[in-house]
């Protein structure tokens, strides 16, 4: 510890205690002037007038308890008022007398994480496991149409046959042993999907738990064929009512099936999974004949087995079991206008 001198720079305590025991002895004076010189240094000494100071003599440093003969004063309590001391420094504000009572509700109480695993039974830790709701994976749903085989599906249950780059050789030569000159050489057909397709869905109310796989059929067909390939429509029950928005949004366009185009229907015929009742009805007889006039390979998708298919509607529809177990071979095994089961 150090304090500033005059000209002579740091003066330490020893040299300050030096410096007051020196001015001790018998005269009265020494020892008023020793407790002025403490008390300028904030030292609050106070020496008996009998006791001399000495370099062993203690002093007492308790800022807090200063000598009457000195102008120290002690810093402001709290308590007190905001009233300017003597020295200038203003006094804090006092505190409220009262206690003020807090808003804050507590939480309630929760058992610890520990705690929430043993409160279970034994049976459900062994047989279950618990997932984080947070990162739980959501369910998956098992399509009528898996992504694995839907293009091999799709392909064979939409594509057309046109005559290809192969000759066919068997029936030219039946044509030239029966001394018959054909026009032009005859070739095998090949298919082709550049005729995209029409797609009627059946959104009626029994088709309420597969509207989600006929939205799922539509982004298929579209991921095959193309989207500027694919018109689709939407009919309640009755194809010749199905239709579409057009592009603007300002008037609904009827269905009208065009030559040569395939048509992909996916409709239960409104038959509810009843098996004794199965007749399609007249309108759906109207609706194949139509596509049958106009060269429509028409294929139909119907969820249920086929004890519930209806029986009423002739040779030329295909229809399908819609069920995760179709596969191309099923279809390509059935052969035009006929009625022949993919199983």
């Amino acid at each position: 510890m150090s304090v500033l001198g005059g000209g002579r720079g740091e003066v330490h305590l020893g040299d300050l205690i030096v410096a007051l025991a020196s001015l001790g002895g018998d005269d009265p004076l020494a020892h008023t002037h020793v407790d002025a010189i403490a008390g300028c240094l904030g030292f609050g000494v106070g020496v008996a007038a009998a006791t001399p100071l000495s370099p062993t003599t203690p002093i007492a440093c308790d800022p807090t308890q200063p000598s009457p003969e000195t102008s120290f004063q002690p810093p402001p309590t709290p308590h007190q008022s905001g009233v300017r001391s003597p020295s200038g420094a203003r006094r804090p504000e006092p505190l409220p007398e009262h206690v003020l009572k807090s808003r804050l509700k507590p939480p309630p109480d929760q058992p610890p994480p520990h705690d929430v695993a043993g409160s279970l039974p034994a049976w459900f830790n062994a047989a279950y496991r618990r997932i984080d709701p947070i990162h739980r994976d959501p369910l998956l749903r098992r399509g009528l149409l898996p992504a694995h085989t839907a293009r091999g599906v799709l392909t064979a249950a939409l594509a057309s046959w046109r005559p290809g780059d192969q000759i066919d050789l068997d029936l030219l030569v039946r044509q030239l042993v029966e001394q018959r000159l054909p026009p032009r050489l005859p070739r095998l057909s090949s298919p082709t999907l550049s005729s995209g397709c029409q797609l009627l869905l059946d959104f009626s109310g029994s088709m309420v738990p597969w509207w989600e796989d006929l939205r799922d059929l539509t982004r298929q067909v579209k991921a095959v064929l193309g989207e500027e390939r694919v018109d689709v429509f939407d009919f309640r029950g009755e194809p010749d009512t199905a239709g579409h928005w057009r592009r603007d949004q300002r008037m609904r366009e009827n269905w009208q099936p065009e030559p040569g185009r395939p048509i992909l229907v996916a409709t239960d015929f409104g038959i509810r999974g009843e098996s004794v009742a199965r007749v399609a009805g007249s309108r759906w007889r109207t609706f194949v004949d139509r596509c049958a006039r106009h060269g429509c390979r028409l294929r139909i998708l119907v969820p249920w087995p086929r004890d519930c298919w209806p029986h009423d509607l002739g040779l030329h529809p295909q229809l399908v079991h819609w069920d995760p177990s179709i596969s191309a071979g099923m279809l390509h095994r059935q052969r035009p206008l006929t009625h022949r089961i993919a199983r």
